[in-house]
């Protein structure tokens, strides 16, 4: 007995101090949930759901709904129910998940006579993901009320959070924000429990990231999220692993590629240990992402195929690999295919800027104007000063793709600014990559090596090595037209042959097709005197028409 008291002192304690796994420790060695008083029980699933010890947490769980059932306790009784709703909901096994609330409806009105606030959210959550927009807001109208009455602060923060997505989803993205900044003022108030916080943390990011594309939101919240993960020891399962998912996010857009990777490879592990199969495949993809844009190929596909396995994205990632690597056909294929496949504002807007880029690639100059335009068109529904980027660099390269250098230069410098005040390094050098083309094409080479320099520190910073080895190439700055008869991309395509591209990957960088650079590299061959690419590389670097930049 003194053993067992000794046991439960200590779990209080560690509960206390968010030592979540150490707190499960003795609150098992003190009885485990059917030795323990109720509100004890409580504290066991609250720190194994924490911790991802899955079936603590069901188990202890599915105890404390039975007790608090059987002593006529409907809200806790229903918020244990809410608990295993999420966490078999988290792991995909939604009819079980669906079954814990029918249960919980069972158990009929709170003991003020109302429709227990959980039971509210959750068929709120429902409905949003069907589209049934104003339904979703009464019931989380109602939740809030009821929340706010008994200070029930997680239900509050949560209700508030669902009304600004099922604003945001509606279109309403003002008054969605809004609520979304209401809900997590709430939660750095230290108004929520730990669990809550970590599923509002995660939504609020995907909300703000995904639907609303507010990525000065994503920066705020995502650096919030990392104090606060810095406040407590480290947990693990899926609230744990969704946490660094979306911090992971966060780091690729600010360039840290190698810090998102070991977050994302340990969020996998965390996911796949701690029955998170349903969110497995984000991370999967995040960390295909940061392999492809570091020039880890192969380990970018390996990801992408996990993502896929998973029942994850794999675009427009999977793409990009391919323009990479060269296949353009593989590249406009499956940028074709999600297309096709994709519905709503938020998914086209992630498909468009890639698709317009490798649809110039694969020739298919039609198809990327219409996505160009469709771009254009979610920039005036998002009101983001991201996707307005995304839009005017699509124009850009629209313009290059035509050889139209004045039209693409005020395009692509707007791209850039706005991409420089969202503080998206690698984006902004892809556009002055983007602008040293349109410099050499209306012969400003100096202003195209100030902006190529530019790029090359960036990509050297980032470790993007693809897109350093492409600017090394085209830092190779040519000799006087006098000598050679060649015209400004004439140069460029010599260029990137010194530097072993292919046609294809020529075409990727340059945004033509691969028949225009075939026709390019033909024409320098007859102007050159020569009958192979070795040969015109040889030539150009032997009669100064290329040389190395200083």
């Amino acid at each position: 007995m003194a053993d067992d008291v000794n046991h439960l002192a200590r779990a209080r304690a560690f509960h206390k101090a968010s030592a979540w796994r150490q707190a499960c420790d003795e609150f098992r060695a003190a009885g485990g949930p059917t030795g323990l008083d109720i509100e004890d029980v409580e504290c066991f699933a609250e720190c194994a759901q924490i911790a991802g010890l899955r079936d603590d947490a069901i188990a202890a769980l599915m105890h404390s709904f039975e007790a608090r059932a059987a002593r006529g306790q409907v809200r806790p009784a229903v918020a244990s129910a809410f608990w295993l709703w999420e966490a078999y909901n988290l792991n995909g096994e939604f009819a079980q998940a669906n079954g814990w609330m029918a249960r919980a409806r069972e158990l009929g009105p709170d003991d003020a006579g109302k429709e227990p606030g959980w039971l509210l959210i959750t068929t709120a959550y429902a409905r949003i993901a069907t589209g049934a927009t104003d339904e979703a807001l009464g019931l989380l109208g109602r939740a809030r009320e009821g929340a706010a009455a008994v200070h029930d602060g997680d239900q509050l923060a949560f209700a508030t959070l669902l009304t600004g997505r099922a604003l945001v989803r509606s279109g309403r993205l003002p008054e969605g924000l809004d609520c979304l900044d209401d809900a997590m003022l709430r939660v750095l108030a230290g108004e929520t429990t730990p669990r809550t916080t970590s599923l509002l943390f995660c939504a609020a990011i995907g909300t703000c990231q995904v639907e609303a594309r507010d990525l000065s939101r994503v920066r705020e919240w995502s650096a919030a999220l990392g104090s606060w993960l810095d406040t407590v020891p480290p947990f693990g399962g899926p609230f744990y692993g969704n946490c660094l998912t979306y911090r992971a996010a966060h780091l690729r857009l600010a360039g840290q590629w190698t810090d998102a990777i070991t977050q994302l490879e340990e969020a996998c592990r965390g996911l796949a240990e701690g029955a998170g199969a349903r969110l497995i495949g984000h991370p999967r993809y995040e960390l295909g992402e940061s392999h492809r844009l570091l020039g880890n190929f192969a380990e970018a596909e390996a990801a992408y195929r996990a993502a896929a396995f998973a029942g994850g994205p794999t675009q427009p990632g999977l793409a990009l690999l391919r323009l990479c690597l060269g296949d353009v056909p593989a590249a406009a294929a499956g940028i074709r295919r999600a297309l096709g496949e994709s519905v709503g504002p938020s998914a086209r807007v992630e498909l468009l800027p890639a698709a317009v880029t490798v649809l110039l690639a694969a020739g298919a100059g039609a198809e990327a104007v219409a996505a160009a335009a469709e771009l254009g068109s979610l920039a005036g529904h998002f009101n983001s000063d991201s996707v307005r980027a995304a839009h005017a660099r699509a124009r850009g390269e629209l313009a290059l793709a035509n050889d139209e250098w004045p039209t693409a230069l005020p395009e692509l410098r707007r791209a850039a600014g706005l991409w420089r005040d969202l503080d998206v390094p690698y984006e902004t050098a892809r556009c002055s990559v983007l602008l040293a083309t349109a410099y050499r094409g209306v012969g400003d080479d100096e202003a195209a090596d100030l902006e190529l320099e530019s790029a090359r520190a960036v990509f050297t910073r980032l470790g993007a090595r693809p897109d350093q080895q492409v600017v090394d190439g085209m830092l190779l700055r040519p000799g006087s037209p006098s000598q050679h008869g060649l015209s400004p991309r004439e140069v460029q395509v010599l260029g990137l042959i010194v530097h072993g591209l292919t046609n294809r990957a020529i075409g990727a960088e340059l945004f033509l097709s691969e028949r225009t650079v075939q026709r390019h590299v033909s024409n320098i061959f007859d102007k050159l005197g020569v009958n192979s690419r070795t040969q015109a590389a040889t030539h150009a670097i032997e009669t100064g028409i290329i040389s190395s930049a200083p």
